[in-house]
């Protein structure tokens, strides 16, 4: 029953957020038909890709699902690990929602266009060309599997970082902050460097001879990509698990 009560609770923590997501995406869309249609230009207006964005929106919901539930779980009686399956739970069912909704706006899109506007697409149609299967019902499952295992990547990934803040002291917070944050500014030129100037290229080298390899098999095609979303996701689910087993309400 605690189970239960766990993922409503989560989810109601999930509703107001998602509907002003959708709102403003929705808004957004449907301005710029409009401006489209009053300034009429060459190259059209296309949903493309949406669930690129929404994977942004649920990473950041994961970034903000512990401190909250943490805490009123434990003041209620409810155990780490119900609390945990209730997280599993509410990200399968917010990150299949939001791929459905991510395909009816764009269908919708595609419905209310005129030729002038050109087709609207999913994520994969747009990643992978020609990849969905002729059958209406197929292509509409694959990218949807596609769309969800993506947003469930992206959710997963967010509440694993959350938990790692979560356990770390505040100085290695603030260490582990400021690295990544390096990490964005000077990104791949700036490791780049580091291997010429401390090993000799030689983590080049390593890259090239397993990494790539293995990078291109799994981005050969969406099916491999989605297993290997999926494999991810459990695996961070693992991470948060160990990492939230033994967490102290702060």
């Amino acid at each position: 029953m605690k189970l239960k009560q766990s993922i409503r609770y989560q989810l109601e923590d999930f509703q107001m957020g998602i509907l002003v997501y959708y709102c403003a995406a929705i808004a957004m869309t449907v301005l710029a038909f409009l401006a489209f249609a009053v300034y009429p230009g060459d190259s059209g207006i296309r949903v493309t890709g949406f669930s690129a964005i929404t994977s942004v929106f649920l990473f950041v919901c994961g970034l903000c699902s512990l401190h909250e539930n943490l805490p009123m779980a434990l003041q209620n009686g409810v155990s780490r690990k119900t609390m945990f399956l209730a997280r599993l739970a509410v990200t399968a069912i917010t990150s299949a929602f939001c791929a459905v909704t991510d395909h009816v706006i764009t269908a919708a899109a595609n419905l209310a266009a005129s030729p002038a506007l050109g087709k609207s697409v999913s994520l994969l149609e747009q990643l992978f060309p020609g990849a969905l299967p002729d059958h209406p019902v197929l292509s509409l499952t694959v990218s949807l599997l596609f769309s969800f295992s993506m947003l469930l990547l992206a959710s997963t990934l967010g509440y694993c970082i959350i938990c790692l803040f979560y356990r770390l002291p505040v100085y290695l917070r603030v260490v582990v902050g400021a690295a990544g944050g390096i990490l964005l500014m000077f990104g791949l030129p700036g490791v780049k460097a580091l291997d010429t100037l401390l090993f000799r290229e030689q983590l080049r080298a390593f890259c090239a001879h397993y990494l790539e390899p293995l990078v291109n098999a799994i981005v050969s095609n969406p099916f491999s990509l989605m297993g290997s979303w999926v494999l991810a996701a459990g695996a961070l689910s693992g991470i948060s698990w160990l990492l939230l087993r033994r967490a102290i309400v702060r």
